[in-house]
């Protein structure tokens, strides 16, 4: 009877909790785990696998490198045939996967090669997609660039939220994984070369969040919701405040004033922002700075008639060299002197 094939999950990101917590569910635990240390806590999506690993007594490797020497021992130890790779923010060697028998594959939410590269969730909702994939593929020397094992296709809802969307390709990254583990293990994995139209999408930072309220309704809305939790979220300043939108959506009733300014939209204190075309964004939940979210109804500094700080011109300018496909035309578009500041405060 052949040796067992041994595997190594490799992910620091709740993004990849369903599929481990499917591989134990179905007797078919990982024989290492490796996961980021709390010093890496502050990347979007962490998670402590520490809880799930005890409870299931895996071997358990925290790790800020995936190259460097402990996890390399800890391969070597455990006899690791296979690495799987399902949320880490870094190449894996080539020696690293040359010392694997059967070398490694990774999980990637998009359609390889349409969306290599970074932020694949809040890129996929900031371009407007109407449908993407999970992808799974063999690791090779260049990012997202290896043969395609296997995908699933699907749908994104015009509404989508990241944090919706992030949820659904954690379960069909388990249902991905399950449905190819014994091919992989088995050595017989389709290897499909990469074809078709090739995107890089780059990485995002915080800072790429603000919002430019002279855009269109539609362009705040798709912004606000690409940047949901888990990711940093989309926000403006008002009256040198960082004011983050967590959620919210679209009135459909409410009058709109100048861009920026704060209109009544609704009973309750109900309130929302004027976006660039007149329409009215009504944020759900709100932070404050470093706050935590909140209900904009319980703030008394949001009053009907005051306006959000205008954006630097520098800001606008690198927000208009480097637009979003569909996101928004130019005639929806203000000049930034319709935003008064926040002196008003």
């Amino acid at each position: 009877m052949p040796e067992r094939r041994r595997f190594c999950y490799v992910s620091g990101l709740r993004l990849g909790m369903p599929a481990l917590e499917e591989l134990c569910a179905q007797g078919r635990p990982p024989d290492l785990v490796v996961s980021y240390p709390a010093e890496l806590a502050h990347r979007c999506g962490y998670v402590d696998y520490e809880t799930i690993t005890r409870s299931h007594d895996l071997p358990h490797v925290r790790a800020a490198d995936i190259n460097g020497d402990e996890v390399r021992d800890a391969l070597a130890a455990h006899h690791i045939d296979l690495m799987v790779v399902a949320g880490w923010s870094q190449l894996v060697h080539e020696d690293v996967l040359a010392a694997l028998p059967l070398g490694g594959v990774g999980l990637h939410p998009s359609p390889l090669p349409v969306g290599r590269g970074r932020a694949p969730i809040p890129w996929t909702i900031l371009r407007d997609m109407r449908a993407s994939a999970v992808t799974l593929f063999h690791l090779a020397r260049e990012a997202d660039t290896g043969d395609i094992v296997d995908r699933i296709r699907f749908d994104v809802p015009a509404d989508a939220t990241a944090t919706g969307l992030y949820e659904r390709v954690g379960r069909l990254q388990a249902e991905l994984l399950m449905r190819n583990l014994d091919p992989l293990l088995e050595d017989r994995a389709p290897r499909r070369p990469q074809s078709g139209h090739v995107s890089v999408w780059p990485r995002r930072r915080p800072s790429d969040g603000h919002l430019d309220l002279t855009a269109a309704g539609r362009d705040v809305d798709r912004m606000v919701r690409a940047l949901s939790s888990p990711y940093p979220g989309a926000f403006a300043m008002f009256g040198g405040a960082r004011i983050t939108f967590r959620s919210g959506a679209l009135s459909t009733e409410a009058v709109g004033g100048q861009a920026g300014q704060i209109v009544s939209a609704g009973p309750g204190r109900v309130w929302g922002v004027t976006c660039g075309d007149g329409v009215v964004f009504v944020p759900e939940a709100v932070s404050v700075d470093e706050g935590v979210a909140a209900d904009p109804t319980s703030l008394a500094m949001f009053r009907p008639g005051r306006y959000f700080d205008a954006p630097s011109e520098h800001m606008l300018a690198a927000t208009r060299r480097t637009p979003v496909p569909g996101n928004g035309d130019a005639e929806h578009r203000r000049p930034a002197a319709r935003l008064r500041g926040g002196a008003e405060l």
